[in-house]
């Protein structure tokens, strides 16, 4: 908590919201605290033994780097009050600055897009001039077989499908811009076609069997980590993981039916609201009462910060081994088994669709497709049916069994009304079967009588 730092990290985080740089920081002075150590005594590695194994467990490279950039601006912070000695260098040398054109390109997305998006053309731009660089080239002289050695040096890189095809259209919008403002000797769709897209593969959906999903959430219900019980959360109500991350420590809203989970924005910019039922609403109320209070978020992270994505993760790892399941558990397949589950028990889609916060149903489908045991019992059922529609009955009426009049003349009647080929001899004909059955009522009834 902050109270247990000392004065100068406290003051640091006044000058900082970064959720990240908040949880480092206190990670940092418990493992010192652990260590009786202070940070006039702090030498590089030192440092470095904190960054490999920041807890109890030895972190991968990418999170070593992550936490090591993050208390790299709190120690700058230090070094520059003459708190610490050094100041540790970059992970990885920063990516050179783009041109001028790029940059007053990407400050005219910052009003209509959002940062994370933001980020994206930068990524995009950084790989077009990396390039552009290397062999000397500038966008406005662009050529299409020039171009073409830059897609194929997009896939030589061995990126992923979807990211060359956002590479693509973020490159196609830079060009564009600076198509408009006549910049550019090309047109810049005649320098990226709509057939340089890759095609992007659609990847079946992955959801728990029935035996895998029973036993990981009896594990979570019975764990001591709230980390546990938030990802149980995250099974039965379909959230994300930045929307689990982000859901607010109030964020129950009482209805007259039933209380409804309100969920922050999230992926696609837009709030919604998640019916809860009596388990559900009891984690909520678990996780409430857990952690440092009051607090903002709902899952407690160190500090009252939010939980980081990586102990998210490693607690469903933690919890999720040994389990029979041949691929690996991640935390985007429990929401992939909440849409798959809540379809199979004859949920619409386009409830579904609301429950997953899709604007889309296309995007319903892509994401909780239904299973291959309702499409083998649906398959069943139509096997089933066409092999009884036009089934002629074999049954043979017995010596004993006479048909009855009026049923053969009402047989015969409907016959002829469907395969008459011209309406006006069916009429006459018609109506001399009516006499017939006229009489024939008119005999049964005399012979009654007599």
């Amino acid at each position: 908590m902050s109270s247990e730092l000392p004065p100068p990290a406290r003051r640091f985080l006044r000058t900082t919201a970064h959720s990240r740089v908040q949880a480092i920081v206190h990670a940092f002075h418990r493992w010192l605290e652990r260590r009786r150590l202070t940070l006039a005594e702090l030498t590089p590695p030192l440092l470095e033994q904190f960054v490999a194994r920041p807890r109890h467990a030895r972190v991968g490279r990418r999170v070593r780097l992550a936490n090591k950039a993050w208390l790299r601006r709190y120690l700058q912070w230090l070094y520059d009050r003459g708190l610490v000695e050094f100041v540790p260098e970059p992970g990885r040398p920063s990516p050179p600055e783009l041109p001028a054109p790029a940059r007053t390109f990407l400050s005219s997305l910052v009003p209509t897009f959002r940062p994370a998006t933001v980020h994206c053309y930068t990524f995009s731009l950084r790989k077009l001039y990396r390039w552009l660089d290397a062999h000397g080239l500038a966008p406005e002289h662009l050529t299409r077989p020039q171009i073409e050695r830059w897609f194929r040096w997009l896939h030589d890189l061995g990126l992923h499908p979807t990211s060359r095809h956002h590479i693509l259209v973020e490159a196609r919008a830079y060009l564009r811009w600076l198509g408009e403002r006549r910049r550019m000797r090309t047109a810049p769709d005649d320098l990226i076609r709509k057939s340089d897209f890759p095609k992007l593969p659609h990847y079946l959906p992955r959801p728990l069997s029935a035996e895998v999903d029973r036993e990981l959430q009896r594990r979570l219900a019975a764990a001591a980590d709230p980390t546990a019980w938030a990802l149980l959360l995250m099974r039965r109500t379909g959230l994300r993981i930045g929307e689990l991350r982000n859901l607010e420590y109030h964020c129950v809203r009482a209805e007259e039916r039933r209380p409804l989970l309100k969920v922050p924005l999230g992926k696609l910019n837009n709030e919604r609201l998640v019916p809860l039922d009596v388990a559900s609403l009891e984690l909520v109320r678990r996780l409430q009462s857990t952690g440092p209070r009051p607090r903002a978020w709902l899952v407690p992270g160190a500090g009252g910060a939010r939980a980081p994505y990586c102990r998210i993760r490693r607690v469903l790892m933690t919890h999720s081994r040994d389990l029979p399941e041949p691929t690996r558990i991640t935390c985007h397949r429990l929401r992939h088994t909440f849409a798959t589950e809540m379809l199979g028990a004859g949920m619409s889609l386009l409830g579904v669709m609301r429950l997953l916060g899709h604007r889309d149903y296309h995007m319903t489908l892509r994401y909780a497709a239904i299973t291959p045991e309702v499409v083998d019992d649906e398959y069943t059922k139509a096997l089933a049916q066409l092999a009884t529609k036009y089934q002629l009955s074999t049954r043979r009426p017995s010596l004993d069994e006479t048909p009855e009049p009026d049923d053969l003349l009402d047989q015969l009647s409907r016959w002829l009304r469907k395969h008459a080929s011209s309406p006006q001899p069916l009429r006459a004909l018609l109506k001399r079967i009516d006499r017939l059955r006229h009489e024939i009522r008119n005999f049964e009834t005399a012979k009654r009588g007599s």
